[in-house]
């Protein structure tokens, strides 16, 4: 099959590196594959496949983009070409429209609840004309793909979208399934260690540190916690965050890192996993933190969290924005591990539960599903 991957760039978030991993995949097993991108992030980049043809677009035009996409579109004659979140999915769907008269399947990917996303922007013209025309590109392809159940479902709702037209597939976190965790950390009341919680994401509004922040002083000042907390990521409100830190005086507690292309190895070096977004897709990283054995408090934020998660059954989940609630849920966790993460008989080994719900997110499983939806819906 030949496949052509949109996306902005290929490194530095969520939907690039599913994009990466997603495309590499089936590069690796026979597939011709070309990836389309128009961003460089210098020292951020994920690592493709080296059967994968890069193909930058340079002009900064957006109708420019969509024009040069259609040319390539013309001259590689693709099977199918996948687009990944609002923008690359929009400047796909003119691209496509410009390509004509050759057709090829075009399959939108969103990568995020659009009703909150949409509802927490400033209403400008220009980001009502960025709804709608995501809006039209969804409508008029033959399928959408959605990485969960309850971004799908508000997706349907906000475009007003056939629930037949759009199919979830869960992003391909894993490469290969862990039989037993990295490590095991032992971490809690009664041993003189201090708790390491980790969070990592963008800081932007979405993401939410600044609750983090306030969570982790009502721990220590109220509830007499000892933790610090690392921030892996990168945003507009660092300079905001480092002064909410300095104001509350955790600068001995929370620490601002830079975004770390290899943090997924890293997790594992920690105790508990903090979670705090309003709204998402279905994050990467509460996946990876699962499948490195440490303990995880999320928001119960649309969409992803509950299902990954599988309603609180392999980690807690608390409202958005109640620093109070994840400061107790913090408290709560070390000496009641209720959860079942862990195998009974075999401390450190995966359960069974656990690694039946991990195996939706490997490459293996993701890699077949978009085969098996694409080449039916070419073959329709």
């Amino acid at each position: 099959m030949k496949i052509v991957f949109v996306c902005s760039s290929f490194g530095g978030g969520g939907a690039e590196k599913v994009a990466v991993k997603l495309s590499s995949a089936l590069a690796d097993i026979g597939h011709d594959v070309s990836y389309i991108y128009w961003k460089t992030k210098e020292g951020q980049e994920y690592k493709l496949d080296a059967n994968v043809k890069l193909k930058k677009i340079s002009t900064a035009n957006p109708l420019a983009r969509a024009w040069a996409i259609s040319k390539l579109i013309k001259s590689e004659r693709p099977d199918v070409v996948l687009s990944f979140t609002d923008i690359p999915n929009i400047i796909t769907y003119f691209a496509c429209l410009l390509a004509r008269p050759y057709k090829c399947l075009r399959v939108p990917n969103v990568r995020i609840d659009v009703r909150e996303k949409y509802r927490n922007l400033d209403k400008t013209p220009q980001i009502r004309l960025l709804s709608y025309l995501h809006g039209l590109s969804c409508k008029s392809a033959p399928m959408v793909l959605v990485n969960s159940k309850d971004s799908g479902a508000s997706l349907c709702d906000y475009y007003n979208l056939s629930e037949d037209k759009v199919h979830c597939i869960y992003n391909p976190v894993f490469d290969v399934l862990p039989h037993s965790f990295p490590c095991v950390q032992s971490t809690g009341y009664g041993e003189e260690k201090r708790i390491k919680a980790v969070n990592i994401g963008r800081l932007t509004k979405a993401k939410d540190q600044k609750m983090l922040i306030c969570a982790i002083d009502h721990a220590v000042n109220k509830l007499g916690i000892d933790i610090e907390l690392d921030i892996y990521g990168e945003g507009d409100l660092y300079d905001e965050l480092q002064k909410e830190i300095v104001c509350r005086g955790l600068t001995d507690r929370i620490y601002l890192k830079s975004f770390d292309p290899d943090i997924e190895k890293k997790i594992k070096h920690y105790d508990l996993f903090l979670f705090a977004s309003r709204w998402e897709g279905l994050p990467n990283a509460l996946i990876e933190a699962l499948g490195s054995g440490v303990k995880v408090i999320s928001t119960n934020c649309p969409s992803g969290p509950r299902e990954i998660l599988d309603d609180g059954r392999f980690g807690s989940l608390v409202e958005i924005g109640n620093y109070q609630q994840m400061a107790e849920a913090i408290a709560r966790f070390y000496p009641n591990d209720s959860q079942v993460i862990f195998n009974n008989t075999n401390a450190g080994k995966m359960s069974d539960d656990l690694k039946k719900h991990l195996e939706q997110f490997t490459i293996s499983f993701v890699t077949s599903q978009y085969i098996h939806l694409v080449s039916r819906k070419i073959n329709d």
